[in-house]
């Protein structure tokens, strides 16, 4: 008899705290916010012209520098950017920012959304540089940046910068690294909704030396596909190209390379096999001979490693240069294209992949790609956008501009994906226990 009394205590003390845990567990919720974050534009500094590519007139913009964090309809396809940076709710769509220097240069860049970690590899610090690394914090906070600039030394002690609230700075690459020929930068925000973007200048005196927009890489990788490399041939002599690498971590890496056109697939002469020295930014001349045209590298790295190509340029008898950055692998996203014109690179083992262009009409036709290592496609004058879907595994792509001013490219990556965020639930347990 006692014994059942015991075992009669013990089952209703059990129903007891089985049902108090069941009343008074808080509830999760399964319900998430989608948003496309809104997409930063680099500013527009003394002497430069910005125009914006968008695909809608009814896109909202509103610029760094004032008090209001409200945008308005920017009214446009194609938005001029006169002072400050432009911030864009762009949604789904990538904004094609075209900076120009009137009549010595002109680069392009992707708008993009705040970053975690961005690397620049490109540019010079020397006494030909006129360039510059801005930095935009599009927040409501104050923003703290770690700025780590290496050279081929090795690297340099890294850097504190603190800006205010939606605005920007504007650093001089000279200031950087003194007398640096060979750079790369590594922004590492700390806070605040922070991008960076690098512009490359150089002069001799009066004499202009060309300028471009150095594209930003993600984080470093083992394999590398820099899509579209511009290659132009004279008389007697091709573009000499230059190939730019860094490995930021402590063991030196070993590389193998491919270059993919459409006169075929080889390796170039002195990378195959060759050790890359860790924290320090190496330059190999790439010597190739091939027909004018465009053509793709692929680098294979036992470490993670970053690169670049450097490829000078003639535009209309005057002088200028390119930056070729490496890009991820294609995803589905749309590109504006307005007032561009741009050609698609793409490159792969096997590339395969949709192509939706939009006319500034509305009317909109639909494109198969289907090659192996290189295809090209020329979006015309009237293609406000193109978007890509359908994308086969270990397709890359970029995008090379060109005008008067001289040349221009963008790797082929979103420049903002969606992001889901939880939304609270209240819970009166909570409050009444």
């Amino acid at each position: 008899m006692k014994n059942q009394r015991i075992v009669i205590l013990a089952a209703a003390t059990a129903t007891i705290l089985l049902l108090s845990n069941a009343l008074n567990v808080t509830v999760s919720t399964s319900r998430f916010n989608e948003s496309y974050p809104a997409a930063v534009c680099p500013p527009n500094t003394p002497g430069l012209t910005t125009a914006i590519s968008l695909t809608s007139p009814k896109t909202l913009v509103r610029k760094t520098g004032t008090s209001s964090m409200q945008g308005s309809p920017v009214g446009f396809r194609r938005y001029a950017v006169a002072a400050q940076s432009a911030v864009i709710e762009a949604g789904s769509v990538t904004p094609v920012v075209w900076q120009v220097r009137k009549g010595v240069w002109a680069g392009a860049v992707p708008c993009s959304a705040p970053i975690s970690s961005q690397w620049f590899v490109g540019a010079t610090a020397d006494i030909t540089s006129k360039g510059s690394l801005n930095i935009v914090n599009s927040g409501l906070g104050r923003a703290m940046i770690d700025v780590t600039v290496y050279t081929d030394k090795g690297p340099m002690t890294p850097r504190a910068i603190s800006i205010k609230p939606n605005s920007f700075v504007s650093l001089p690459l000279a200031s950087l690294a003194p007398g640096s020929t060979q750079i790369a930068i590594h922004l590492l925000p700390r806070s605040g909704r922070v991008n960076g973007f690098v512009v490359d200048e150089r002069g001799k005196g009066l004499q202009a030396l060309g300028g471009d927009i150095v594209n930003a890489s993600g984080d470093p990788t083992k394999t590398l596909q820099i899509p579209a490399i511009p290659q132009q041939t004279g008389k007697k002599t091709s573009t000499p190209h230059t190939l730019r690498l860094l490995v930021p971590g402590d063991v030196d890496a070993r590389i193998s390379a491919e270059i993919k056109s459409t006169d075929g697939t080889f390796a170039p002469v002195g990378i195959n096999g060759r050790v890359i020295a860790h924290k320090k930014v190496i330059e190999i001349p790439l010597d190739i001979t091939m027909a004018s045209g465009k053509f793709a590298l692929h680098i294979s790295s036992d470490q993670p490693i970053l690169g670049s190509v450097f490829s000078p340029t003639l535009s209309e008898g005057k002088r200028d240069f390119v930056w070729s950055t490496s890009a991820q692998d294609l995803t589905e996203f749309t590109l504006a294209t307005t007032g561009l014109a741009p050609t698609l690179v793409f490159t792969g083992n096997r590339i395969k992949l949709d192509l939706e262009l939009t006319n500034t009409n509305g009317k909109t036709k639909k494109i198969t790609i289907s090659a192996e290592d290189i295809a090209t496609y020329v979006v015309s004058q009237s293609i406000r956008s193109v978007t890509f879907s359908r994308v086969s595994a270990g397709t890359s792509g970029a995008a090379l501009l060109t005008s008067k001013s001289g040349y221009g490219y963008i790797p082929l990556n979103p420049g903002s994906v969606l992001t889901k965020s939880s939304v609270p639930a209240s819970n009166i347990r909570v409050l009444n226990p």
